[in-house]
C-alpha cells in the first residue's frame, strides 16, 4: 500500500517535468502574423531552452525559398541574416530545430510585408508639403500604434496558452491521483 502510494506521488512529481521537457518558441522578430512596415535584415528566434547547431529555418514567399545570407543558432536563439530586402506580400518562417533533449520540433511563423515605396513624382510646393508630412506622421504613429497593440496581444495569448498548460496537467494529474486513492481504500473497507 505505501509502495504503491509513494510510486504514484513520485510519478505526480514528475509530469509537470515530463510535460515541459521539449524546448518551445517563446517569442520572434517578426511575430506571428504581423505585417512588417519597415526593412527586414534579420529574422530572430528566441526559444525556451538551449538549442543545438543543426536547428535550421527557411523563408517561403509563395511557395519559393527566399535565400539567407546566413542562420545562426545561438544558445536559445536562431538568426537569421536576409541577403535582399523583402518584397511587399506574405511569408511563413518554416524553423526545424533541435532541443538539448534531442527532440526534433518544428513550426511555423507567417507574416506580411508591406512598406512602402518611395514616390517619384515632382515634389509638392512647400506649404502642401507641410501638410502632407503632418498627416503621414500622425498616420504612422496610429499604425505603430495598432501593430505593437497586435503583437503584443499575440504574445499574451502565446503566454496564456503555456500557462494555462502547466496548471490543467498537474491538475488532472492530482485528479487521477486522488481517484486512484479513493477506489484503492474503498476496496479495503
Amino acid at each position: 500500500m505505501q509502495r504503491i502510494f509513494i510510486i504514484m506521488a513520485i510519478m505526480v512529481m514528475m509530469l509537470p517535468t515530463i510535460a515541459n521537457a521539449h524546448t518551445q518558441l517563446e517569442s520572434s522578430t517578426p511575430v506571428a502574423g504581423q505585417v512588417v512596415t519597415e526593412s527586414l535584415n534579420e529574422i530572430v528566434l528566441n526559444f525556451g531552452g538551449e538549442i543545438e547547431s543543426l536547428s535550421t529555418m527557411t523563408l517561403l514567399k509563395d511557395g519559393q525559398n527566399v535565400p539567407f545570407k546566413s542562420i545562426e543558432p545561438q544558445g536559445t536563439q536562431m538568426i537569421g541574416i536576409i541577403t535582399d530586402p523583402l518584397a511587399n506580400g506574405s511569408y511563413d518562417i518554416q524553423w526545424k530545430i533541435v532541443g538539448e533533449d534531442g527532440h526534433v520540433i518544428t513550426g511555423e511563423i507567417p507574416f506580411s510585408v508591406q512598406v512602402e515605396e518611395p514616390m517619384k513624382e515632382e515634389p509638392p510646393k512647400a506649404e502642401e508639403s507641410a501638410n502632407t508630412e503632418d498627416t503621414d506622421s500622425v498616420a504612422k504613429e496610429e499604425k505603430e500604434v495598432k501593430e505593437n497593440t497586435a503583437n503584443q496581444e499575440a504574445e499574451n495569448n502565446e503566454q496564456t496558452g503555456s500557462n494555462l498548460t502547466k496548471i490543467i496537467i498537474p491538475v488532472l494529474a492530482l485528479l487521477l491521483l486522488g481517484i486512484g486513492l479513493f477506489m484503492l481504500f474503498r476496496r479495503k473497507k
